[in-house]
């Protein structure tokens, strides 16, 4: 009966109070939330940042004309193959490929945010006639990456799925590909994709799609999302140099050479090019150079002394606002107090004990805690949540909170009674 009568005189006060705290919790938890993830994420690739310093491998060859000439020589072909081979399963260093060259799709089902060209200077084409195939077509956004690499930056799919590395054969007209998660509208697991790579048809079967919000470092760029990139795979093995294929792994073992190599700091260049050295005279490819790529460090430290910059703030913010809400509560709590202290000065005057009036005061602490804990067991359950962050912000927030509400209601009854609830005579 008295819950019924606390809730008829401060109804709207304790659901005022409750809204404001539920608020308060959630952004203590997403405060905590963002906090945690944020650190395991930066101490991770800060770690491996500061531990490795990071090169990328290209050619010499940037006339168009030397180029095109040493990729008519299956010889010349053959030792960029053995050069690549060598250097992919070099156990001292870590060799990651990729490049982003495009596919030509056929009967293409996503939008043109797909396209190779959204979101940069180039003009967007959209769907095209091939001039070669006389099909249409549409460029999208491909990325392509070796086994390494896909190591290297432990990328994970929704559905597990791994491309079977041993068996990929770019003999073949089907390749197995990963797509982006936006890709999850338009395309199906088990799905073929037919288009061009390198412009030799295939068959792109697809596998799984990437988990939201991949990125990987590529090109000074620090991450790099592939949510609306295809993913194709490197072959493990490469095959032998023909007349008949020598156009297309022309393109395509040039395109696997550019990429980054990874060495333990300890090591340094001068290791890197003995390591290189060696696999150049066993292979007898030398048009080769290195980049130095400091960026990959400095920029994982400027974004960690950026982001503790900005978590310097959030916390200044929060504790701002904590502050504001400490004298929001201590306003409404005295107002709680004031519509039941009539009920407190009959239970005083009638002789009863401050315990009973102590106990009395929980009682009506308790119909606003228990709506909280109501509204949060319903959060629980529609949404998905961190359980040990939820009961550390939820559960011990309410608990200190009732303390609070318990602690001022007691401060305001003791003043009343030293001065003998005046206000009543």
């Amino acid at each position: 009966m008295e819950l019924f009568y606390n809730f008829k005189k401060n109804g709207f006060l304790i659901l005022l109070k409750t809204t404001i705290l539920a608020v308060f919790f959630m952004l203590i938890y997403l405060f905590l939330l963002f906090t945690v993830n944020m650190n395991l994420e930066l101490n991770s690739n800060l770690d491996e940042a500061s531990n490795k310093e990071l090169y990328t491998l290209t050619d010499t060859l940037t006339e168009p004309d030397a180029f095109y000439n040493f990729r008519q020589s299956k010889e010349l072909l053959s030792t960029v193959k053995s050069f690549y081979e060598k250097l992919n399963t070099n156990k001292n260093i870590d060799f990651i490929s990729s490049f982003d060259q495009p596919l030509q799709i056929e009967n293409f089902k996503g939008t043109i945010e797909f396209n190779e060209a959204y979101g940069t200077d180039t003009e967007i084409i959209g769907n095209y006639i091939d001039p070669m195939t006389k099909k249409e077509v549409f460029d999208a956004k491909s990325f392509q990456v070796s086994k390494n690499f896909f190591d290297y930056y432990n990328l994970e799919t929704e559905n597990e799925a791994l491309f079977p590395w041993n068996d990929i054969n770019i003999d073949n007209h089907t390749l197995p590909v990963l797509l982006g998660s936006n890709y999850k509208k338009s395309y199906s697991l088990g799905e073929t994709i037919k288009g061009s790579f390198y412009l030799k048809p295939f068959d792109f079967k697809i596998i799984g799609f990437l988990k939201e919000n991949t990125s990987v470092f590529y090109k000074n760029d620090l991450n790099k999302y592939l949510d609306d990139y295809i993913i194709v795979p490197y072959p493990e093995k490469l095959g032998n140099v023909s007349n008949e294929n020598k156009e297309f792994v022309g393109m395509l073992y040039f395109a696997m050479l550019n990429g980054d190599i990874s060495v333990k700091q300890n090591k340094g260049l001068d290791y890197l090019t003995k390591q290189l050295s060696s696999i150049a005279k066993e292979t007898g490819f030398y048009d080769y150079t290195l980049l130095g790529v400091p960026t990959f460090t400095l920029q994982y430290n400027r974004m960690y002394e950026l982001i503790n910059y900005n978590k310097t703030l959030l916390i200044s913010i929060f504790l701002c606002i904590t502050i504001c809400l400490l004298a929001i509560v201590h306003f409404l709590t005295y107002r709680m107090y004031l519509h039941r202290q009539s009920r407190y000065y009959l239970s005083y005057a009638n002789g009863e004990s401050i315990k009973q009036l102590n106990t009395l005061i929980v009682l009506d602490v308790t119909v606003g805690n228990v709506l909280l804990f109501v509204i949060f067991v319903i959060f629980y359950f529609l949404f998905s949540i961190q359980i040990r962050l939820f009961f550390l912000s939820i559960v011990v927030g309410m608990f200190l909170f009732s303390l609070l509400d318990i602690g001022l209601m007691n401060y305001f009854l003791n003043k009343d009674i030293r001065s003998s609830f005046n206000d009543f005579y």
